[in-house]
């Protein structure tokens, strides 16, 4: 696992310019040990944002804080971005196999569970956003890491909903998830911190077997419940962590529940930018595009006025909507068919009444949801953001694996469709390392300008000047 993901990522390395804001986290690390919030504007460039007479970085302190090390052996000026990048898919994977092996434990023995089991191992390894998103930098280094909390996250989760108990190793696991998640990127963290918030909820009213709870009033029982350990304990994590982010935010902006400052964002970008913006960082009439954006890449097409599909949308709407092109119908089609096992489930229970267990799932699926929503309203569409989906599409997956495997009538219906489901498999791996090969070679930002000419067009010459660029920088070909 280790060796294949290095191998992409090298890969990408060597496609990858020469960039110094890989080094803003060294920068950023530098300035935190001398008590500064802010970063070299020579390393961090254009994504840099001034304010008071400093400039800074949006991006959390997590990822500075994995530099620590280099500060201890005096080498803060040593690249390591493909590394910790290799760090954090190889978390994210191992989380997510631990998951589909605690489903395990409770699945029938029967070879389609087998079989259903194998699928999943192998799309998490193969496919997805294992391999879909291994390219070098900054930006993606950030929201790796994120998701590799999200996928550790959804770990507690389903080990605490399969066992049918969340302990107190698990909500502080849980709690500490969601907290360096705020600390490294803000969309991915607010949805983990609403998860946990509503998780704990449910779980104080609902304790779990051997507590009194249920001899008591609902309101009581849940005032009764936060002075227990298994609530204080990981609720005081989160709390602290909530705490460093808000410090960072203050000593960055002036203010403890701001974390970026758009207005002098806006000072430095072209004027269709700011006038976007201006209509707000998020709105619910982009929602509509961000669906044909994440799930029918349509827009790179050209129709019979030979202008891009949705093109005066993506003018009027967003300040910029980013290559390549991808759907998860393509690279996650494998967990979707597994989620569509899961509303077949429910749909086969809806007679049923509503347990704890429902509940806390209902809770952490509900929080799971908020990045998703914040993505498709987002002022900008870009790939990597796609990432911010998986931590729900892997919850409600894994959900749909676990129905699947431990009911017969599923299973049956799995067994009959197993030739189908195999290829599902098949398509997102396959995808998955296509769509990993465009990103490689697409540039980050706008793209309406590419498109001119064609999407077909633009790759093409994006590959021939990939290999120019290799070539010359390493063999001196010219």
């Amino acid at each position: 696992m280790v060796l294949s993901y290095g191998i992409l990522l090298a890969i990408s390395l060597r496609m990858a310019r020469t960039d110094l804001m890989r080094l803003t986290f060294n920068s950023m690390l530098d300035h935190l040990l001398h008590g500064r919030f802010d970063v070299d504007p020579r390393i961090v460039g254009y994504e840099g944002y001034p304010f008071n007479g400093r400039v800074y970085a949006y991006w959390g302190i997590f990822p500075a804080l994995l530099r620590f090390p280099l500060w201890l052996v005096g080498r803060l000026d040593l690249d390591i971005t493909v590394w910790s990048c290799l760090a954090a898919v190889c978390l994210a994977a191992m989380a997510k196999v631990r998951a589909v092996l605690v489903v395990r434990k409770h699945a029938l023995q029967n070879r389609a569970a087998d079989w259903a089991i194998g699928l999943m191992l192998v799309y998490i390894l193969l496919g997805g956003s294992e391999v879909g998103y291994l390219r070098i930098s900054i930006y993606q280094e950030v929201i790796l890491w994120a998701a590799a909390f999200g996928a550790v996250f959804v770990y507690f989760a389903i080990k605490g909903l399969v066992n049918r108990e969340f302990d107190t190793k698990a909500l502080c696991a849980m709690a500490f998830c969601a907290g360096c998640s705020l600390l490294t990127r803000v969309s991915s963290g607010v949805g983990l911190v609403i998860a946990f918030a509503l998780l704990l909820i449910f779980v104080a009213v609902a304790p779990g077997a051997g507590n009194d709870a249920q001899h008591q009033a609902i309101l009581w029982s849940f005032a009764r419940s936060f002075t227990e350990r298994r609530i204080l304990l990981p609720l005081g994590i989160l709390s602290l962590l909530l705490a460093a982010a808000g410090t960072v935010n203050y000593c960055r902006w002036g203010s403890s529940f701001t974390f970026v400052r758009y207005s002098e964002f806006c000072e430095g970008c072209t004027d269709k930018v700011a006038q976007v913006l201006t209509s707000g960082l998020y709105d619910l009439k982009r929602i509509p595009f961000g669906l044909v954006y994440y799930f029918f890449p349509v827009w790179v097409l050209h129709g019979r006025n030979g202008e891009l599909f949705f093109e005066k949308t993506q003018t009027q709407w967003f300040g910029g909507i980013e290559m390549p092109p991808s759907s998860f119908l393509l690279t996650d089609l494998l967990p979707l068919c597994f989620i569509a096992f899961l509303v077949m489930a429910l749909w086969m229970r809806r007679g049923g009444g509503t347990p704890p267990v429902r509940q806390w799932a209902a809770a952490v699926a509900i929080g799971l949801l908020v990045p998703c929503a914040l993505m498709l309203a987002l002022v900008w569409m870009a790939y990597r953001y796609r990432m911010e989906f998986y931590p729900e599409i892997d919850f409600l997956a894994l959900m749909g694996l676990y129905f699947t495997v431990t009911d017969r009538n599923l299973l049956t219906k799995f067994a009959r469709l197993r030739r189908w489901m195999t290829a599902a498999l098949a398509v997102s791996v396959v995808s998955s390392f296509m769509a990993v090969a465009l990103y490689d070679i697409s540039n980050f930002g706008p793209s309406q300008e590419f498109l001119r000419s064609g999407v077909v067009q633009f790759y093409s010459q994006s590959v021939a000047e990939h290999y120019h660029n290799v070539m010359s920088r390493h063999f001196g070909v010219h």
